[in-house]
């Protein structure tokens, strides 16, 4: 089947058409669906107004009338206990109760013979209201010309017209008649009644006190009640019609059901809900309310009936009115569109010539917007799209030349960018040199995949912490570079320092493990932003780094003086090898002293560089360096094998059983051989296990700590004594020792600095001691300096003491001096 083709004006005819009808059309049938609703809510809502308000009233003036008869009933009952019978003034009480209820149009009582007085054929025709018999049988009723009092008629009669003093009689309950027809005088009215029986306290029926209600009278009420047009009525207790406000032909006949609308049994059980039925009289739907009005064991219903249509009134009209403006918008936009046809193509025609004009000389952000269908939208998408392939190309080579694959950060090359374009200022600007501690060992031991995700991590905790301040960088490797181009002063740039180092030392989880890590900031701060000042930035603070991975962890600021410190670096650094094979590195030893014996427990081996140029280089100068390198795997090693033969030397010479301790890296820990390495050097250095004491400080535990535990087990069951130094000072404290296999618990200097005067600190080392005896681990302090310091940890029985008090670290000669000297006074 050959597809229609529909010229550029019928489309536009046809599209606007079709838009505004679908349009219009949603609009207004949510406005007219919200109208229905609205007028259905508004006329239950008036049904139940007026028929509350209705049933109200009718339910006080029965409750009042009621309320009156009783009290008609009580005093006659009364009268005749007393025994002061009086028949005028039972007529008074009768005349009141209907002067006070309008609603009544008659109060009547009648007694069995002789049973109100005992003086019935005295009065026989005595009175307007006595009668042939002399019984008490007074009605009181309501006239044009007042209220008469006249004999109660038919009350023997066992028919229908009887039924008001029969029924009472043969039940002996409150009674409620249905519409009866009475003769007053002559002439016939339509009364209910309301009776009361008359006992005594035998329970002996005595007789009757009721009250009439017109028919007419509640018809009158009833008719009035036409909310939107719609009618009430009232159902007996036996169905029948007691007044209809739209059909009083119905009043007395059974209550006529709807077509299909069942039982009116059925149609009480849901007298609480507002129905929609049909009508035997009018077409269309009809709102339904049937509520109940209890007369004591009595009970009529209220009908409310609105023609549904009535209650549509507005939505109709607002409907009609809808579909006319419609009609009318559709004509007029037709021919709006037949108007505006030759401009609408000519302006495609323009955009297209625009566009292709503003591209042509490079322009690429234009677009050929043109939304038609036909050929000029296909037009329009292919050019589109061949311009945004050409800009996605552009645009993806600049990103990855400007941005870090890994983490997405602007690359080295986008610094360079960004300071070239970047304002001449007189505010602070301060950079952020971020180096992570030792994460090459994590990407050697584990994975670079797993180290790329460790680096988005620090990453993204990086730019948290900076947010609207600056910019985050990455530089490569582990190196991330934070500019500050909105802070106020050097002390905001140091606390933001402060807060990188403390977000990255916050423990990360990762894959089912646990990674812990450190770093080191180097910061430069220039007053103002001048074309120099992206540069110098860069190089100052990659000065102050390297005095921060010094001492890592930590942030330091840029100073002229720091210029002269990578010179010294990078000598050191060039020369550990030549210094390792000659033998300018050494061993020192500093002795522990057992407190209870005073006997020296072992030594712990030291290293030391004497340097040609240097002298003797601190430690902390060149461990870190090694690290850095990886040059310390072999300095381990070499200190290892050197204090196996110290021991050696030792034993021959008669010093038996001193235990020699050798501090491990964590690098050197996070070898694969690491148990071979250890066990192959005792082997070959012909020295046992248990002479040797390998320290460990808490950050072993910072990366795998499962292959941590494996390897301490490992040499554990070799022989090795184990023991952790610089305990408290680390990541994890008290948390892992139960589950570490080791032998002896350093605590860093630190513990004790302080203690003979701070209670606080006495309680917390004794509570250590406690905790590390009950691990069977014994406890060695470090950087005893005082007889006081001494004395205090010998009462809370500290096992063994390291420091300058008893002994620095000295050469292995002089050593032999002092184990000789403690051996000597020993003795």
């Amino acid at each position: 089947m050959k597809k229609l083709r529909l010229s550029i004006a019928q489309k536009l005819i046809t599209a606007l058409g079709v838009l505004m009808l679908l349009s219009y059309s949603l609009v207004v049938s949510v406005y007219l669906t919200k109208l229905y609703d609205t007028s259905l809510q508004k006329g239950e809502l008036l049904a139940q107004k007026q028929s509350i308000q209705y049933i109200d009233e009718i339910t006080q003036s029965i409750n009042r009338s009621l309320s009156s008869l009783t009290m008609v009933r009580d005093g006659l009952l009364q009268m005749r206990t007393d025994s002061v019978q009086n028949r005028p003034y039972a007529v008074h009480l009768l005349e009141a109760v209907v002067r006070n209820n309008p609603d009544l149009i008659g109060a009547y009582t009648i007694w069995e013979p002789n049973s109100f007085d005992n003086e019935d054929a005295s009065h026989q025709l005595t009175s307007s209201y006595d009668d042939v018999t002399g019984r008490f049988i007074p009605y009181v009723v309501r006239t044009n010309d007042g209220l008469i009092t006249i004999p109660s008629v038919d009350y023997s009669e066992l028919n229908e017209k009887g039924d008001y003093y029969q029924v009472a009689k043969q039940s002996k309950k409150f009674t409620l008649l249905d519409p009866y027809p009475y003769d007053l005088n002559g002439t016939e009215i339509i009364v209910t009644s309301f009776i009361l029986p008359i006992m005594d306290e035998n329970g002996q029926f005595l007789g009757i006190v009721g009250g009439d209600i017109s028919l007419q009278t509640v018809q009158d009420k009833i008719r009035n009640i036409r909310p939107l047009n719609g009618h009430a009525s009232i159902i007996t207790s036996n169905d029948y019609y007691l007044a209809n406000g739209a059909y009083p032909n119905l009043v007395m006949k059974p209550y006529q059901m709807w077509k299909n609308g069942g039982s009116i049994s059925d149609y009480k059980k849901h007298f609480a809900t507002i129905q929609y039925t049909s009508d035997r009289y009018i077409k269309g739907e009809m709102l339904r309310m049937f509520i109940p009005i209890p007369i004591q064991d009595f009970t009529w219903y209220f009908e409310m009936a609105i023609p549904k249509n009535n209650m549509l009134t507005e939505y109709y009209s607002s409907l009609w009115n809808s579909i006319i403006i419609a009609a009318i918008t559709l004509i007029l936009m037709s021919l709006l569109a037949l108007l505006l046809l030759k401009k609408i193509v000519l302006e495609n025609i323009k955009k297209v010539i625009q566009v292709t004009s503003a591209v042509a000389i490079g322009n690429e952000r234009q677009k050929l917007d043109i939304r038609t269908n036909d050929e000029f939208e296909t037009m329009a998408n292919h050019f589109n799209r061949m311009v945004d392939f050409r800009k996605e190309a552009e645009h993806l080579i600049q990103h990855q030349a400007t941005h870090d694959l890994v983490t997405g950060f602007p690359n080295r090359y986008g610094y360079t960018r960004y300071i070239e374009t970047k304002i001449s200022s007189d505010k602070h600007v301060a950079l952020l040199y971020v180096d992570l501690d030792r994460f090459k060992i994590i990407n050697e031991t584990l994975d670079y995949t797993m180290g790329d995700l460790l680096l988005k991590q620090v990453g993204n905790r990086i730019v948290e912490v900076t947010g609207e301040f600056g910019q985050v960088y990455r530089f490569g490797g582990d190196e991330f570079v934070v500019l500050l181009d909105e802070i106020s002063n050097l002390g905001q740039a140091a606390a933001i320092a402060a807060q990188i180092l403390s977000v990255i030392a916050e423990p990360i989880k990762m894959r089912g493990r646990v990674f812990y890590l450190t770093a080191s900031i180097g910061m430069s701060v220039q007053q103002e932003w001048t074309p120099e000042s992206g540069d110098r930035l860069v190089k100052e603070s990659d000065i102050a780094l390297y005095v921060a991975k010094k001492q890592r962890n930590t942030y330091k600021l840029y100073s002229p003086l720091m210029n002269n410190v990578p010179t010294k670096e990078l000598i050191l650094e060039n020369s550990m090898f030549e210094a390792l094979e000659s033998n300018q590195f050494m061993l020192h030893y500093q002795p522990k002293l057992e407190i209870g014996t005073s006997r020296i427990h072992g030594v712990e081996a030291l290293l030391r560089w004497k340097h040609p140029e240097f002298g003797m280089v601190s430690p902390l100068e060149f461990i870190p360096i090694a690290e850095k390198t990886g040059f310390i795997i072999l300095l381990g090693e070499w200190v290892l094998r050197t204090a196996c033969r110290q021991v050696k030397q030792w034993e021959l010479m008669g010093l038996d059983s001193i235990l020699v301790s050798v501090n491990m890296s964590m690098m050197q820990f996070q070898q694969k051989n690491i148990v071979e390495s250890i066990q192959s050097i005792i082997t070959e250095e012909d020295v046992r296990p248990e002479q040797i004491e390998l320290e460990l400080t808490e950050s072993i535990f910072m990366e795998n700590p499962e292959h941590t535990l494996r390897i301490l087990h490992e040499l554990q069951e070799l022989g090795l004594q184990l023991s952790l130094d610089d305990f408290g000072t680390g990541y994890s404290s008290l948390s892992y020792l139960q589950s570490i296999p080791i032998h002896y618990l350093k605590l860093d200097k630190s513990f004790i600095r302080g203690i003979v005067t701070d209670i606080r600190k006495q309680m917390i080392f004794k509570s250590i001691i406690v905790i590390a005896h009950n691990l069977n681990m014994m406890v060695v302090t470090e950087g005893v300096e005082t007889a006081e310091e001494l004395q205090i940890i010998k009462e809370h029985n500290c096992d063994l003491m390291q420091g300058y008090l008893f002994s620095p670290p000295v050469t292995p000669e002089r050593f032999v001096e002092l184990f000789q000297l403690v051996k000597a006074s020993g003795e």
